[in-house]
């Protein structure tokens, strides 16, 4: 939140000086200050030379922090020969929090600064502003209350000569006091800046000032090959013809395909699909969920207690899950129309909350899917499992229980020699099998030769990832890796 907003100007007589500021005594005491006025935030001599630097540190972005609190400013030098010294130096700086994220911020100020300078450059709104009265007594004269109609305004607020800015609450009646429009500007800017993280206010005919605070939002994970990415929005409105990749793929995001299928179905570079997928989940258009397999284990978290005492969730559930179509109906039994009655049409099958809440706490670990559908057959009529199990996975009450693999080093010969000897270096390090099984790397007979296998030994590489990169079952990757290195251990967690 901008705690302030301050327009500095450098004076060849009088040197740096706050001309406006917002609000009124938060950069410099005012002369006569109200009986509520709060003392400034910091002290702007300390920092002035920082605010309006020599003309060499001009015309770049300047943060300073004093006081806890964080000046972010971009001072401009203007040279021609019709100012004093031939320059004309001014900043509009903002002051935040000093643990506040200011990213957004930045580009804010360097945007009103390129166009204070070009307004400057092109009819001086800034310099035509000042007068010699401004700088004799170091103080803006009052402004005349705002009236809804003025007399150099027609009865509808807007100008008839055309010179004042309207339709943004910057009347003409503004041009009555020293540098009306831009105290004006400061205000509106920080209060809609604030308010609304955006602002749009007229200039004139021909410029407009369009400001918007983005948020900074946290580095998107890494997407991989066996992710399946679920769209919570209507990706087909977002699309435009200047991603290719991205428009290609976006009818395949259904929330069953995996991104290397994605590409695949798609015809598209699976690096280039990644990169696409990254960039939706960087602005939240998709979640990322794990290959729905009937023989994974999945288990309830903690937040399973949440759901249960939640009825709107467990009622969101109900609609998620069940087959058919939940939605609004059209008329009651009557025949008079009754839009504020949801359920299932005849021949469709509906399921209550509590028979929901009951399987979703019968899922455990140690079973798969595959046997806890055949145990819970019956009540499973008119359940699309996929969807039960999603709706879990992003509520956070469900979690994937994955499976790993690790090898039994003795029977695998990690360092050994061709016959399978181990060497007095392994017998004096006993580790080094284990740091060679998590480098990848199994030299010596031809047991250690089958790398694509072997580098997935080391218990860090789930099945999704291993099945994916193979194009094998989880079936056939088991068999492989049992003909080729004997006994396995499976791991769940």
């Amino acid at each position: 939140m901008i705690k302030a907003i301050f327009f500095t100007r450098f004076h060849p007589e009088k040197g740096s000086s706050v001309l406006h500021q917002v609000p009124e005594g938060a950069v410099v005491p005012t002369a006569q200050p109200s009986r509520n006025q709060q003392p400034p935030l910091f002290d702007f001599p300390s920092v002035s030379d920082l605010i309006i630097p020599r003309q060499e540190f001009c015309d770049r972005l300047v943060t300073v922090c004093v006081n806890h609190y964080r000046i972010i400013g971009n001072p401009i030098c203007i040279e021609n020969r019709r100012y004093d010294r031939n320059q004309f130096i001014f900043n509009l700086a903002m002051v935040l929090d000093e643990d506040a994220d200011f990213s957004g911020h930045m580009t804010v100020v360097m945007k009103i600064a390129s166009m204070f300078r070009n307004l400057e450059e092109q009819s001086q709104f800034l310099s035509k502003e000042e007068s010699g009265f401004l700088w004799d007594s170091g103080e803006l004269p009052e402004l005349p209350p705002l009236t809804e109609v003025d007399d150099e305004t027609d009865g509808n607020g807007d100008d008839k000569d055309g010179d004042g800015m309207t339709g943004s609450g910057l009347l003409s009646h503004y041009e009555a006091g020293l540098g009306g429009k831009v105290y004006a500007l400061c205000e509106m800017i920080m209060e809609d800046l604030n308010n609304y993280c955006e602002c749009m206010i007229p200039i004139d005919d021909s410029n407009t000032i369009n400001l918007k605070l983005f948020p900074t939002l946290p580095p998107p994970a890494p997407i991989y090959a066996w992710h399946v990415p679920l769209s919570t929005v209507q990706l087909s409105t977002f699309t435009t013809s200047s991603d290719l990749t991205l428009t290609r793929i976006v009818p395949y995001i259904d929330g069953v395909c995996s991104v290397a299928q994605i590409a695949e179905l798609a015809d598209t570079d699976l690096s280039l699909t990644r990169k696409a997928v990254q960039h939706l989940l960087y602005y939240g258009c998709v979640l990322l969920l794990d290959i729905f397999q009937f023989s994974a284990i999945y288990a309830p978290t903690a937040e399973i207690g949440a759901f249960v005492e939640n009825e709107d969730a467990q009622m969101e559930a109900v609609r998620y899950v069940c087959m058919g179509t939940y939605r609004r109906l059209r008329e009651n039994e009557s025949g008079t129309p009754n839009s504020d009655k949801w359920g299932f049409i005849a021949a469709e099958v509906g399921i209550d909350r509590a028979k929901l809440v009951a399987l979703y706490t019968s899922l455990k670990h140690g079973q798969t899917l595959k046997h806890w559908c055949a145990e819970h057959g019956m009540l499973l009529q008119g359940i699309d499992v996929r969807r039960f199990i999603t709706f879990g996975i992003i509520k956070g009450f469900l979690y994937r229980v994955h499976k790993y693999v690790v090898a039994n080093t003795l029977g695998i010969g990690f360092g050994s020699d061709g016959a399978g000897r181990h060497s007095d270096s392994d017998d004096a390090d006993p580790r080094r099998p284990w740091r060679n099984s998590r480098r990848g790397s199994l030299t010596g007979s031809s047991i250690g030769r089958d790398l694509p296998l072997a580098r997935y030994l080391d218990g860090m590489h789930c099945f999704d990832e291993i099945c994916t990169e193979l194009r094998l079952s989880e079936k056939k990757v088991m068999e492989k890796m049992k003909a080729a290195y004997g006994d396995v251990q499976v791991i769940h967690r």
